[in-house]
Formats: structure tokens, sequence, C-alpha cells
């Protein structure tokens, strides 16, 4: 626990020691992150046509009762499957649908030679004559649905068309069927739609965006013209990390509402910087922040059907006062690989976070013997927008995270001091530090996981110290930044 503790409190003051002095605006420019990958378009495919089968998605396939065995038969339980096509990372998907009318797949007929369509009707010509002569056993007269993947006029691109058959004429002599239609929609065809979503083989992460920030040499963020003598500053700042998304959704029409709707949150982090924090004169708790970073990502679309999209803000602060002069260093990395979140729309009771296993490196010395804090603070959300078909449902949800770090150094054991998160600095144990300055840091962390239109809740939170209060010596290795706590 304490080596997450530290981890995320050295990932805050890296993070939010790229600060500029608020209102006025910061001549730092801010970071674009750029994803590793463009937007994922999963377009239909047959289910011969798949190489990997996700186990998931062939698990729900299976489970799936069918009327017959013949792609020929119409039946009310289908599988639309989809994957990746504009890029080299599979990526798969899969649609169990309970339909209002018996439906067939004409894609999944192998004698189906030749599909044409028009506003009126569709025209499908077969190769085999006895695949032809089953349509006239196994098709109804009316009142079915022939779903079409064959372009031209029958469907838009990356997307099947969806058509009610009135009636239906044959022509013994090209195997023709000709089916009088009206062409229709998921939600006007439908009665329950489950969708799945995940990458094939044994990997779990599936919509996986990298992005990866270096930033210029040096960033001196001391433009409030009041405070000239203030300057907090780091060198050679990075910042790094992955975001993974995978989901599930069952919509029903009957009750019109979402029964069954979560995403799965993958996040890392890496952050590594040399910050130094300069006064020249006494200050108040004053507040810095700067928003350097924001990324959107439009994770993947099924065109027509389903959009995800994530998206990471970084808002980062630190909270300054200085009784006198003084410089405040530190060498800061850290590496968080398995932040974890699973996000209920539905039910906040099933919101959950786990993970978050670290590597870190940290110091902090101090140049002079004065009163001071250094608060830094970071505020990271990443967020998913979904929207089904078209807006008929749209929410959004997310994971926020808040650390905050407190750094305290006094040169008497007993101090009031003041910080925005109200955390209460544990007190040294001796009245003095003779000779020497009491340094305390203490750590507040709050995890709060939401869905925009419905909850928002604190999943996780954390105040505790990170050092034990205790005194520095005073002596020239403070000066040249090798001194350490003795208590």
């Amino acid at each position: 626990m304490h080596s997450f503790i530290n981890t995320v409190a050295s990932t805050a003051l890296f993070l939010a020691s790229l600060a500029s002095a608020a209102p006025v605006v910061s001549s730092v420019p801010a970071s674009t992150l750029t994803p590793a990958t463009p937007r994922i378009i999963l377009g239909p495919v047959r289910a011969s046509a798949l190489k990997v089968a996700a186990a998931s998605l062939q698990a729900a396939a299976d489970s799936v009762p069918a009327t017959k065995v013949q792609p020929i038969a119409p039946k009310t339980d289908i599988i639309l499957r989809y994957a990746s096509i504009n890029v080299t990372e599979e990526m798969t998907a899969s649609i169990n649908a309970t339909m209002k009318y018996p439906s067939v797949l004409l894609e999944d007929i192998d004698s189906v030679s030749k599909v044409d369509c028009s506003d009126t009707s569709v025209s499908i010509t077969f190769s085999n004559q006895a695949d032809y002569d089953e349509t006239s056993k196994d098709w109804p007269a009316s009142d079915f649905v022939l779903f079409t993947n064959h372009l031209g006029d029958c469907d838009k691109d990356n997307q099947r068309g969806l058509y009610i058959v009135n009636s239906v004429t044959r022509d013994d002599k090209t195997l023709t069927v000709v089916a009088a239609s009206t062409k229709s929609t998921f939600d006007n065809s439908t009665s329950e739609m489950t969708i799945d979503y995940t990458k094939p083989a044994s990997t779990k992460r599936q919509i996986t965006q990298t992005w990866f920030a270096d930033m210029p040499g040096t960033l001196s963020l001391n433009d409030d013209p009041l405070k000239k003598s203030m300057s907090i500053s780091v060198n050679e700042p990075k910042i790094g990390g992955d975001l993974s998304v995978s989901g599930h959704l069952h919509f029903s029409w009957l009750k019109f509402k979402p029964t069954s709707f979560y995403v799965d949150v993958d996040l890392g982090l890496y952050a590594s910087a040399n910050v130094k924090v300069s006064a020249g004169l006494s200050y108040d708790s004053d507040v810095y922040t700067f928003s350097p970073a924001s990324l959107t990502i439009s994770a993947f679309s099924i065109p027509g059907i389903l959009d995800v999209g994530p998206a990471l803000a970084f808002t980062m602060g630190v909270e300054v006062a200085a009784s006198g002069t003084v410089e405040i260093s530190a060498d800061l990395s850290a590496t968080i690989a398995n932040g974890h979140a699973h996000i209920d729309f539905l039910d906040s009771k099933n919101t959950v976070t786990s993970g978050w296993d670290p590597v870190y490196t940290h110091a902090v010395n101090v140049s002079a013997a004065v009163e001071a804090q250094v608060n830094p603070f970071v505020e990271l959300t990443a967020e998913m927008a979904v929207s089904f078909l078209g807006g008929l449902l749209d929410l959004s949800s997310g994971i926020k995270a808040r650390p905050t770090l407190i750094n305290v150094f006094s040169l008497q054991a007993e101090f009031n001091i003041d910080n925005s998160n109200n955390v209460t600095i544990p007190a040294s144990t001796d009245e003095t530090c003779v000779n020497g300055v009491w340094f305390s840091s203490a750590f507040d962390f709050i995890v709060t996981a939401f869905v925009t239109q419905f909850y928002s809740i604190e999943v996780y939170r954390l105040d505790v110290p990170i050092y034990k209060s205790g005194c520095w010596t005073w002596a020239p290795d403070v000066i040249d930044g090798t001194a350490k706590p003795t208590a």
C-alpha cells in the first residue's frame, strides 16, 4: 500500500509542477499527445471469414439456439460478427440479436452468387439448385427479414442492410428470388440486442491507445508579474502511458432501455522530471494550475450501431506557501502499469477499481531553513463516451483520480498549515528541532467513478503520511542537497 501511495504521490509531484500562475495565461505550449493507432472501424464479416474468434464471443455465439443448421432457414436469434478493417491489429465484435421477425443472413449462404437491391426489392441469385429449392420450403411468403452485406445499393459502407419482406416471386430458370421489401433499421426490427467487443487470442486489453510527450527542455512557470520572485520549473519532463477499453451492452426494445451496460478501463502511466520550486519572498497559500495536455480518442466504431470514444484530460497544479527565500527540488520517476476500473453504467454498486502496482523513485532536497509548504496535485480524468444507434442511447462514464502530496518544512514542531484538501499533517513528537528543520509529508488520494447522467461515487479515498514526521539536521549537507531526515 505504501509503495502505491509513494508512486502516485511522486507522479502527482511531477505532473503538478507543470503549473502556471492563474489567472495569467501560461506561455508554455500545451502538449500534443498522439495516439499510436487510428480510430478503429469494425466492418461486417462472415462467420467463416474470421480467422480467429475470441473465446468470449464464441461462447456467446454457442449459447444462441438455432432453429436449423442450414443458414438458409430463417431464425429469430442471429449473430452478427464484425472485425477491424483499417488497422493491422485484429479486433472483433459480436452482436447477438433477437429479431421481431425470422431473419436470414444472405452472406452466410455460400451459393448466393449475386444480390441486387432497390428501394422496393431485393433480388437474390443462387448458383446451387438445391439451395434455391430449399428457399421455397424454408422462406415464408412474407414478414421475414433479409440481411445484406453486398455493397452496391444494398447497404452503406461497413454496414449491413435490413429488409422486411412483403412478398416473394421466383424465376426458376435463373435461380433468382425477388423479394418485394421495405428497408428497415435495427430499432424497428429487433427485440433484444447484446454487443460484446474484445480482442482475439489471449490478450485481455483490446482497444489500446498509447501516448507519449516530450516537453520542451526547461519550463519556467512564473508568468504572474506580481510574483516574479516565485518560480516553479521542471527540467526535461516526460509523460507517457496507455489506455485500453472493452465492454458489454444489452439493450431491450421491449423495455426500451439497457438492461446490462459496462466498460472495463485499463490505464498505464509513466512520468519523470526534475522539479524545482524557488521562492524569494514570503507567500500565502497560493494555488497554481495548468491544463497542459488532453487527448480524445474515437477508439472504435461499428458504423451505424455503436461508437465508443475515450478521452483523457490532465489538470495539474501546486499549492505553494513560504516564509522566506527557499529552493526545493525533486528528482522523480514513476510508472503505474495496471490501473483497472470496471464501470457499471446502471448500478453504482458494481463499479470497482483494482490494480495499481507501481515502480518509482523520488527524492526531495531543501536549500534553506524556512517554513514552507509545496502541495502538488494532478487530476486525471479518463472518460468513455458511448453512443448507440445514433443517439438512442448516449451516455458517458469515467474515472477521476486526484492525488495530492502535502510537503511541509517548519522551523518548529508545532505548526498550523492549510491545504485545499483538508489533509491533517501528523505532528512531530519533539516540540522543537534543535538546529534543524521539521519535515513531514502526507498524501491524499481520491478516486471518483461516474456515469454522467446517473451517478458519481467515491470509490477510493486515502489520507495517510508518507514519511514519519522528524527533524532534518541543519548542516552544510542540506545546502548541498544531500541531507536526510533523522526520524
